[in-house]
């Protein structure tokens, strides 16, 4: 007997259409609707046509299953390939944030040791990625030669030690310090180089390079005695070390 068409024919159709897009992204949930109703068409088709020819039945029938198997196993790899996509993002993300929290730890601690401003013989100040120690400091009243300082003073001899640990040249100048006796500031002093050798002058710096050299100035033997750092381009001391 003819087999009877028009159930078989629209399983083809939706099954048919569905299989087209079933390999579209999102577009496969309404393919993977399109394999249901031709399921459901090819079968009943089937069942009408058991005693006839079922030729178009089992194309429609045959096309909704594939339609179905496509769109499942392309949403699983789809779904995959969003799921390791995601975790690399995050990763991405993790290691930002990793690296955002270091350099804000370091900022921190680098902005800490800038808000301090008073500092001992032996430690060390930081400002915009220089490093300036105080090493030693001693006095003297002179050789009784060439070298004497004015009346009721002495002579002060500061070993300093300058490290540039940014990433352009820093130009150190003896200016930039001063000696500050009770509030009374000076500025540095100069002797021969027989009485003090290697003696602060100016100079620049090259980024990891480091500068040691003494400075000298003069003070009252009493009171407190402190050396400070001013940059030229600011209006108040940057950082102060006691010396006694």
């Amino acid at each position: 007997m003819k087999e009877r068409k028009v159930l078989g024919i629209l399983s083809i159709v939706f099954g048919g259409f569905g299989l087209l897009l079933s390999w579209i992204p999102i577009i496969n949930n309404f393919a993977f609707f399109l394999g249901i109703v031709s399921l459901i068409l090819g079968v009943i088709a089937l069942v009408i046509n058991r005693k006839n020819k079922k030729l178009l039945s089992i194309i429609g029938t045959v096309l909704s299953v594939s339609t179905i198997i496509i769109v499942i196993a392309t949403q699983g790899l789809y779904a995959n390939s969003w799921d390791k996509a995601t975790k690399s993002y995050n990763k991405e993300v993790k290691k930002i944030d990793s690296s955002s929290s270091s350099e804000e730890q370091s900022y921190s601690a680098s902005s800490s040791s800038n808000a301090k401003k008073d500092f001992k013989v032996g430690e060390t100040a930081s400002i915009s990625g220089v490093e300036y120690t105080v090493t030693k400091v001693s006095y003297s009243n002179g050789d009784g030669d060439m070298n004497v300082p004015d009346s009721g003073k002495q002579y002060v001899f500061v070993d300093v030690t300058i490290k540039n640990n940014s990433n352009k040249d820093y130009e150190y100048n003896p200016l930039d310090f001063q000696l500050s006796n009770n509030g009374n500031k000076t500025d540095n002093d100069y002797v021969d180089d027989d009485f003090v050798q290697n003696q602060f002058t100016s100079g620049t710096l090259s980024p990891n390079a480091s500068y040691s050299a003494t400075w000298v100035g003069q003070s009252g033997s009493d009171g407190n005695l402190s050396f400070t750092y001013k940059d030229s381009l600011s209006d108040t001391s940057d950082f102060e070390f006691q010396l006694r």
